[in-house]
């Protein structure tokens, strides 16, 4: 490519801020050239990252790490509809040393990280059209790549930290008394214990094409659209599933703040079923609302351990902030999550 000069462009490649925590991700990089750019992932099976999210060489594992180049590579997620989308890919570059490059559209709208409340709610009405026509009569993809069951799979690691729950010691910490000076030990073993029946009750969900990583990081606005990055895990999940992760992720993370908790929740139960409605789906909104509590029921049961399990080793940062300012976001989203614990457990019992 030749600049006005008549000179070959010479190509910028700049680092994109992203901290690997994922072991299947080698990195991330902007490339530019003249007027144009391009984001390349290198996929990699490495042992290195959290113990929580290490890479598997085979196709039926949780984390396949070759899943989302096969997700790009089959078209699936070219075929998204409803507002929501993934970015163009340009290329999946097999490299020499076994890795494998993917070039990535240069998303330039807003992430979800900076998005009001509202903005949120369109994106879930996105979603919930691109779902709900899996629910209502779109074959669902058969590769053998795709991810099934990944919940459970994710799930299976997660149960280190319970014991703390019992440990009175852990709870007089001064930093963990302060925001809950009445520990609710209780309420979170029935969380943990209720992780069969809330599983079950997205088991009885309608499927279909999950991201299962819907993370505000991986959000971008794209001309009044949705762009959904990072499709590492995706596969086959409960209607229900992606949204019931989005709500606590973003709290969790530090993109909403934890009063606006209940807002968000609103506001993503209510586009997300208008969505499905829009597709042609006829359940019902409560139907939503049990399938993201039982999402959020099950899948985060470990957080309130896993503050114990910081506090207790005396470890100056929870993810990745100073311990007391992570748990002034964190304790409020446990109440919150308790809550959606209560919520789906009366809810499987009523609903038929």
């Amino acid at each position: 490519m030749f600049g006005t000069s008549g000179e070959p462009d010479v190509p910028v490649v700049e680092p994109v801020g992203h901290t690997v925590v994922a072991s299947a991700t080698a990195g991330i990089w902007r490339v530019r050239v003249g007027g144009r750019s391009a984001v390349v992932k290198v996929l990699a099976h490495a042992p290195g990252g959290s113990g929580n999210w290490r890479s598997g060489a085979t196709e039926d594992h949780w984390y396949y790490w070759r899943r989302e180049a096969e997700a790009y590579r089959s078209g699936l997620l070219a075929s998204l509809a409803g507002g929501l989308r993934a970015p163009t890919c340009h290329l999946v570059a097999e490299r020499d040393d076994g890795s494998v490059a993917l070039w990535l559209e240069d998303l330039r709208g807003a992430s979800a990280t900076t998005w009001p409340i509202g903005r949120y709610g369109a994106a879930a009405r996105h979603l919930g059209r691109a779902q709900g026509e899996f629910a209502c009569g779109r074959p669902l993809p058969t590769d053998r790549w795709l991810s099934r069951g990944w919940l459970r799979d994710y799930l299976s690691q997660r149960d280190g930290d319970l014991a703390l729950l019992d440990d009175p010691k852990a709870w007089r910490h001064p930093l963990v008394a302060a925001v809950f000076p009445d520990p609710p030990v209780e309420q979170l073993r029935a969380m943990r214990g209720g992780q069969d029946r809330f599983l079950a009750a997205l088991d009885a969900m309608p499927r279909t094409l999950a991201h299962l990583d819907l993370h505000p990081a991986n959000l971008f606005d794209a001309d009044g659209g949705t762009a959904v990055v990072d499709w590492a895990f995706v596969g086959t999940g409960a209607l229900g599933e992606d949204p019931g992760n989005l709500v606590p992720d973003a709290a969790l993370d530090f993109h909403v703040p934890p009063d606006q908790l209940d807002r968000l929740h609103a506001a993503v139960v209510d586009g997300y079923a208008a969505g499905l409605r829009d597709a042609g789906w006829n359940g019902s909104t409560d139907q939503v609302r049990l399938a993201m509590a039982a999402t959020m029921a099950a899948k985060y049961a470990w957080i309130g351990p896993a503050i114990l399990r910081a506090t207790s080793e005396g470890r100056p940062l929870l993810n990745r902030r100073p311990v007391a300012e992570a748990l002034a976001a964190w304790a409020p989203t446990v109440h919150f999550l308790l809550a959606r614990a209560r919520e789906a457990a009366d809810l499987a019992g009523r609903l038929p």
